[in-house]
């Protein structure tokens, strides 16, 4: 068992009950995450998937809601793309944080926790689908059952393509996840 979400789990509960907002909340609305969209993830590199990646961020950050930003070791992935963090130069709702594995849950329920996000509402997309993506929703929903999670497609992508079976069988059978297929979005 890995003691780190367990951890995470009680210090989660002691600040944030799963039925309602906590008083410090500063920033209510649905949070962003962008997942692992780093230059050594060969899928991250797909023009399109930037494209819509760069639509999900700039429509956050038009509706002042908050945005995370997650990667896995910076030193040999890379950054985060310039072209998405450039999108968020001088905006204070926007936070950069790391992972330590596939699954980031605990990272961003810490994150939320720091500053001020509500986890109830998020918004999920990047790298890899069918990894990092659903095993971060998977660990989302295990550590706060009530919070809903939109995956859009559009804005994901992993090295077997946009069109796999994570789409039409894993994602759905995870209770309080809605997927938006291809041209669902905004």
């Amino acid at each position: 068992m890995n003691t780190s979400h367990t951890n995470a789990e009680r210090e989660f509960s002691a600040v944030f009950a799963p039925t309602q907002t906590p008083d410090d909340v500063l920033f209510p609305g649905t949070v962003l995450v962008v997942i692992d969209m780093q230059p050594g993830y060969p899928a991250a590199l797909d023009a399109v998937t930037q494209w819509f990646v760069k639509q999900e961020v700039e429509r956050h950050r038009a509706a002042n809601l908050p945005i995370l930003l997650v990667e896995f070791d910076a030193h040999e992935m890379g950054e985060t793309f310039d072209s998405i963090k450039l999108l968020l130069k001088g905006y204070d709702r926007a936070q950069l944080i790391s992972k330590s594995g596939n699954d980031g849950s605990a990272e961003i329920l810490r994150a939320c926790r720091r500053f001020g996000y509500s986890p109830l509402s998020l918004r999920i997309c990047g790298v890899n689908s069918d990894a990092c993506v659903l095993e971060t929703v998977q660990g989302l929903v295990e550590k706060l059952p009530t919070c809903l999670i939109t995956v859009p497609q559009d804005a994901c992508n992993c090295l077997t393509g946009k069109d796999n079976d994570v789409w039409s069988e894993d994602f759905p059978s995870i209770p309080n996840v809605t997927v938006e297929l291809h041209g669902q979005g905004h």
